[in-house]
């Protein structure tokens, strides 16, 4: 018997963590959040001012398997952690009552989005649909002030334990529960 990990990591540079947070952010959007399940959503209705900047993000999912290597039993409880770019400290509210609920959320990652017309968004490459609990969140403020007197720029590390991933590709999805809840 073996057990299997696998993870995946996706961030806008490389960097030693230890200066993560005096490098400038980047403002690309190669990676974009939407806090709902924009399956319930219609895509054209999915606004750019919804979708909140990924810097990083990770998880890991263990399960174990037999000496064929056929997966069995329950896949072990897994967090997923991103951080992300607000643009306002109003934005990281919604974080903080969702970890107050203590309920199941939905979270939407966009991979290379395109918008089209009055900022809708367009099309994605990729996408993945997770439920699951905030468990805890850390901020980080630059000290640097803009010229409109707010803050440069301030990110949000948000930890999630999982409930369940979707994978949403152009041809099929696949469906990953985590755990049962």
């Amino acid at each position: 018997m073996s057990t299997t990990q696998s993870s995946r990591t996706y961030s806008d540079e490389v960097f030693p963590k230890e200066s993560y947070y005096m490098t400038t952010i980047s403002n690309y959007q190669k990676v974009v959040l939407y806090p709902e399940n924009y399956q319930e959503n219609e895509l054209q209705n999915v606004e750019k001012n919804q979708c909140l900047t990924v810097q990083d993000f990770s998880y890991e999912c263990c399960r174990s398997r037999n000496d064929a290597g056929f997966p069995y039993g329950n896949t072990m409880p897994a967090t997923l952690k991103f951080t992300i770019k607000l643009q306002s400290p109003e934005s990281g509210k919604l974080f903080y009552r969702q970890m107050k609920e203590n309920a199941l959320f939905y979270y939407t990652f966009f991979f290379n989005v395109t918008y089209g017309e009055f900022n809708r968004l367009k099309s994605y490459e990729d996408a993945m649909v997770v439920k699951g609990y905030v468990v805890d969140i850390e901020e980080h403020y630059d000290c640097r002030v803009a010229a409109d007197g707010r803050p440069n720029q301030m990110l949000i590390d948000v930890t999630i334990l999982l409930g369940s991933i979707i994978y949403k590709g152009t041809e099929r999805d696949k469906y990953l529960e985590v755990t049962r809840y």
